[in-house]
């Protein structure tokens, strides 16, 4: 049986407990606490009985209902101030099982939210396997542990316990500048408007801006049309393949122009062709100056439109045409072999021998288009014509490369018809009214 001055004794400190919570940080009980950067409301207040029962059955000889004497569950003391609102499917795990305690620490913390250990990733880790794998390129919330700038950890919509309803406004939190630009944008590229982990990782890569692979595979995973372009061409673009690849011409994000181009096609194409080029033995003039000296523009460069006749990916016919044209001077004929042309121009202007509708290059009713092309050894499209530009009407050239030298056309227009005096044979002139 106790004396009576232990009882009295447990009568008092019962009486001082009930009254002052802090009481139990003295007399080397308890630690004292507060000393954090984050101190639980009640553990700042002194309130220890907020959340733990302290009465002479249970303490200090008696057995509280759990470790640390609760007065309940751990999980409904908590929700007694925090509700989380949150719908079962959505809940984090740990939430779900009412383990508050697994990631928090009930009295202080170095971190927000009173999270376990020195940084958030101390505490994701302990389910979620956070350490990094020797990436070159690292999300900067990653490589400090920062898990929770980007995830809950508790639940949401997303089923990465993501802050916000999305992968792109997770993302827009701190890249404002990015979100700004692509909203501004006349035209965004699809992945960019479903979520941008469909380009970059979240967490880490071995690719510069965190991209899940490098460009070109990167594009060409999605654009599989254009890869097999660029994997069967025999005639290739170097734009596609050097430098920035598939980001020489084209915006990852979006554009103001098609096909998230960087600029209009014809100005885009300029950037490069402002200067001589050499592809191999293949000479290039520097086509912008050609087609200021040339004002007798085709309907295509007209239109500023390199690609009605062009891929710029890259092509199985002579420099990077669409489609077949004859590379040499003679060609015998074949309406296959110009399909380029025959894309604008109907065939029949070089099969039917005579006419006085489908060509105005014409003697009488005699077609010129067909005695020239339209044989074995006939002359391919470009021997009489420039096909950018000239100083002539109809594209004419003043010379056709032939060997090693310039053989002149000397062509001159009338109102019925027109001549030439080439080098191919002897001054002709022809008349659509008259005829031989």
């Amino acid at each position: 049986m106790k004396s009576k001055w232990t009882l009295i004794g447990y009568v008092l400190w019962g009486l001082s407990v009930a009254v002052q919570g802090q009481d139990c940080t003295s007399g080397g009980c308890h630690a004292e606490r507060g000393s954090k950067a984050v101190v639980h409301v009640p553990v700042e207040e002194g309130d220890c009985l907020a959340c733990h029962e302290q009465t002479k059955r249970n303490h200090p000889g008696g057995r509280g209902r759990e470790i640390g004497l609760v007065a309940e569950e751990v999980v409904d003391i908590c929700t007694t101030c925090h509700d989380l609102d949150l719908e079962d499917e959505d809940l984090h795990p740990p939430v779900a099982e009412g383990s508050c305690l697994a990631c928090h620490d009930p009295h202080e913390s170095d971190l927000n939210s009173l999270l376990k250990g020195s940084r958030a990733a101390d505490v994701c880790g302990e389910c979620h396997e956070t350490g990094l794998e020797g990436k070159e390129f690292i999300h900067g919330p990653v490589a400090v542990g920062a898990c929770d700038v980007c995830h809950s950890g508790h639940g949401q919509v997303s089923n990465t316990l993501l802050r916000t309803d999305g992968v792109n406004s997770t993302c827009y939190q701190c890249h404002e500048l990015k979100a700004e630009e692509i909203a501004s944008l006349v035209n965004q590229h699809a992945p960019v408007e479903e979520s941008c982990t469909n380009c970059h990782n979240a967490h880490e890569s071995d690719t510069k801006y965190q991209l899940e692979a490098d460009v070109p595979d990167l594009c060409l995973g999605c654009h599989s049309e254009i890869d097999d372009q660029i994997s069967s061409a025999t005639s290739h673009h170097q734009a596609v393949e050097s430098g920035k690849t598939c980001l020489n011409c084209h915006l990852p994000h979006g554009s103001e122009y098609e096909k998230n181009l960087k600029a209009e096609p014809f100005d885009l194409c300029m950037q490069c062709h402002n200067k001589p080029l050499k592809i191999g033995k293949t000479q290039i003039p520097d086509m912008e100056k050609f087609l200021e000296q040339n004002p007798d523009w085709h309907g295509p460069i007209r239109e500023k439109n390199c690609a009605g006749c062009h891929n710029p990916h890259g092509t199985k016919n002579i420099r990077l045409l669409k489609y077949s044209f004859p590379r040499k001077f003679y060609a015998a004929f074949d309406v296959e072999n110009y399909q380029l042309c025959f894309q604008c121009h109907p065939s029949e202007n070089v099969l039917d021998s005579s006419t006085t509708r489908l060509t105005n290059f014409r003697d009488g009713d005699r077609n010129l288009h067909y005695l020239h092309v339209n044989r074995e050894k006939g002359r391919t499209c470009r021997a009489c014509h420039q096909v950018h530009a000239s100083t002539h009407s109809f594209h004419i050239r003043a010379a056709v490369p032939f060997g090693g030298w310039q053989l002149p056309i000397n062509y001159e227009k009338n109102d019925d018809g027109g001549r030439c005096s080439p080098g191919c044979h002897k001054p002709q002139t022809y008349s659509r009214s008259s005829g031989p």
